[in-house]
């Protein structure tokens, strides 16, 4: 028995050297695996990760390249806005020069016209002037000397022209105060033949004359024995009397 305890312990321990060499191969071994699972799992990560990215690259390299050709038809229509916009202010500063030109010219020729109008103004009728007063007001003192516009003095230019030759070119019956003496005045009725003459009458018919256009203003001469045409001529124009031929004396300046 204890011979066969002795061979046994012989045996094991002559297996022993044997035994702890291949124990840690199984050791390395088991680390290796270890390693080359845990680097197949980084792989697989990476893998999974870099097809994330690749998706996500590859729809920005969509919207950049939609990006990119949105630009690129700003960049043509902006071009094509920025020519026309070109021709344009060439075209609107030939206008201006045309106008600043246009304006020239009338700044010359209005400064006469105002000087023209001035002068002229003595042989206008009070019914006339009356119409035109306001306008009359606005024209400058000095044509050479004014802050006015161009286009103020010219509406008002054209405005007291406008009226002056719509009242020359009709007639025109109003109610005055006459004086026919010194310190006596009388209400007559007047008949304006435009700019040229015009007859006037008391109510009495007894205080008659013609008017005509002067230097210093409207001149009313009397004239002895008309009263009862003239009276007849303005029954007719007013529509109160029968259409007759009146024969009346005449004057024209």
């Amino acid at each position: 028995m204890k011979t066969l305890c002795r061979k046994i312990f012989v045996c094991v321990g002559a297996a022993l050297p044997f035994a702890l060499p291949a124990q840690t191969n199984i050791s390395e071994t088991r680390d290796v695996l270890d390693k080359w699972v845990e680097t197949r799992q980084i792989i697989s990560k990476e893998r999974a990760s870099w097809r994330t990215e690749k998706s996500i690259l590859g729809d920005t390299v969509v919207l950049l390249t939609n990006q990119v050709e949105r630009l690129e038809q700003s960049i043509t229509e902006m071009e094509s806005t920025a020519t026309a916009a070109d021709e344009d202010r060439t075209q609107l500063t030939q206008e201006q020069a045309t106008l600043l030109e246009a304006t020239a010219v009338i700044e010359q020729s209005i400064a006469a016209l105002e000087t023209q109008l001035k002068g002229i103004l003595p042989f206008f009728p009070e019914p006339l002037l009356e119409r035109i007063r306001p306008l009359i007001r606005r024209l400058p003192d000095d044509p050479g000397q004014t802050n006015l516009a161009i286009g103020e003095r010219l509406q008002n230019v054209v405005g007291i022209l406008s009226q002056t030759d719509r009242f020359n070119t009709t007639l025109t019956q109003t109610s005055e105060s006459r004086e026919i003496e010194p310190g006596k005045t009388v209400e007559v009725r007047t008949l304006y033949w435009g700019l040229a003459m015009a007859y006037y009458v008391d109510a009495s018919g007894q205080y008659a004359g013609i008017g005509m256009p002067g230097p210093d203003g409207w001149e009313w001469p009397q004239i002895e024995g008309i009263g009862p045409d003239i009276r007849r001529l303005l029954d007719v124009y007013e529509g109160t009397g029968d259409i007759q031929f009146v024969e009346l004396p005449a004057r024209i300046r």
